[in-house]
């Protein structure tokens, strides 16, 4: 990835020389209003400077802010491809995924003392799509698909992988949501409960759910 110390000072050295042509320009067209005979002033050639200069800030400010770190952060993170599957491998050592610094927690809608982590997904319509894993603690981690707006702004999320412990019918156990996502967003959602005293683990339900047209999770009837 170039460095964007040296974009920076390229971006810099592109706006210099540009004032520079604007300005030897100016110089050019003034000196031809007086080697004429003067058939010209200066005056006479005031509102065509005017123009070339405001022309000129137009461009300033239509170019992207370089260096912003909203979008070197995202553009750094590397893209995981889909579809993809629950693996215990990925879930333990979430490979490809890079830290989010505290103070982007506030992007996904974290306080900034959660520990995450990211990798890109392939955009879905005009949306991006983020990968996100919570660490809960040093063994424990959630994953989530959260889509966002072409500001990287959270629009909704998605949990797709968990493990927790929850009482059913009486029953302390372990309740645990693995996913399958296709290459258009399907997100199939698993849910398994194995009891303290069980040997086995029993699925309990299914989901299923669709990015819709606003960005949303919706769930939708799977089909058998």
């Amino acid at each position: 990835m170039i460095n964007l110390a040296f974009l920076s000072i390229l971006c810099n050295f592109v706006v210099v020389m540009r004032r520079f042509m604007l300005i030897m320009l100016s110089a050019a067209l003034l000196i031809g209003a007086y080697s004429c005979g003067n058939r010209k002033n200066a005056a006479d050639y005031a509102p065509m400077l005017d123009s070339i200069r405001k022309a000129e800030v137009a461009k300033d400010l239509l170019k992207p802010t370089a260096g912003d770190p909203v979008i070197a952060f995202f553009d750094s993170l590397e893209m995981k491809s889909i579809p993809m599957k629950y693996t215990p491998e990925f879930v333990e050592y979430l490979p490809q995924m890079k830290k989010v610094p505290a103070v982007f927690n506030s992007r996904f809608d974290y306080e900034s003392n959660v520990e995450l982590l990211a990798v890109k997904l392939p955009s879905y319509r005009n949306f991006h799509v983020v990968l996100l894993a919570e660490k809960l603690d040093s063994v424990s981690t959630s994953l989530y698909v959260c889509t966002m707006n072409q500001s990287y702004v959270l629009v909704d999320r998605l949990c797709i992988y968990e493990q927790k412990i929850e009482d059913k019918n009486g029953q302390l156990g372990v309740l645990r949501q693995e996913y399958y996502i296709t290459s258009k967003y399907e997100c199939t959602l698993f849910s398994y409960f194995r009891g303290e005293d069980d040997e086995t683990e029993s699925e309990e339900a299914a989901y299923r759910y669709v990015i819709n047209k606003e960005g949303n999770f919706e769930e939708v009837v799977i089909e058998l």
